[in-house]
């Protein structure tokens, strides 16, 4: 009977848990900003590149080139990507090839976000002239559309995951209730009851996988891999 008890506690506890963390990590998210959302990793903060692009786009309000106002950021922009910005301009400044220098921010930071910005920049260091302000603008306001929708989209799946984890879950707390019974606890105990507890924990461990594994949200592709 202990041993029985002890399954059901140790898998219900879990599975209770793992639907509670979430939300905790979410509300977390929201309070400290959506920078805490990433990876613990080196990669930059999606919210830095709109910001970035803003900070262009006023450099060349200023009367600066694009090469020029990039070359401002080794300074001014946000040192996660200040590397990076000092690798163009060292490039640029070597061999004149501006397009070699932004390549380098793609290769050196290998995020999607940064391959949208280098590639938006090479099309507007060829374009130039009046056009380039509104491109920047529009890539900024088109970076920022996309964080929104990614949060809503995060939020909404976190909410998904939880109710299928509550789901999972509340067969094995009913259990567990019964088991406290002696009546119910000796059907458990029975050769046929611990093959049915084996089979439902098989099946309850193979759909909390298959639930996770449908919920994973697609990653962004790069487009300068």
């Amino acid at each position: 009977m202990g041993l029985v008890i002890g399954l059901l506690s140790a898998i219900g506890i879990i599975l209770i848990w793992g639907a509670i963390r979430e939300p905790m990590r979410l509300r977390k998210f929201k309070i400290r900003g959506s920078r805490k959302l990433q990876m613990k990793s080196k990669k930059v903060p999606a919210d830095l590149w709109p910001d970035v692009v803003d900070d262009l786009a006023s450099a060349i309000r200023a009367g600066l080139s694009l090469p020029q106002a990039v070359i401002e950021l080794c300074n001014s922009g946000p040192e996660q990507l200040r590397p990076a910005f000092q690798m163009c301009r060292d490039q640029y400044q070597a061999t004149g090839d501006f397009n070699a220098g932004l390549n380098l921010i793609a290769q050196n930071l290998e995020e999607p976000q940064a391959d949208k910005f280098v590639a938006s920049l090479q099309i507007a260091h060829e374009v130039g002239g009046a056009d380039l302000g509104v491109l920047l603008r529009t890539l900024s306001e088109v970076m920022r559309e996309e964080l929104v929708l990614r949060g809503e989209i995060v939020a909404r799946q976190s909410w998904t995951v939880n109710g299928a984890k509550l789901a999972v879950a509340a067969p094995w707390v009913t259990a567990l209730v019964l088991s406290t019974r002696d009546t119910a606890a000796n059907v458990y105990m029975s050769a046929s009851g611990i093959r049915m507890l084996a089979a439902c924990a098989v099946i309850s461990v193979f759909a909390y996988l298959a639930m996770m594994k449908l919920a994973e949200l697609p990653k962004e592709k790069r487009l300068l891999a």
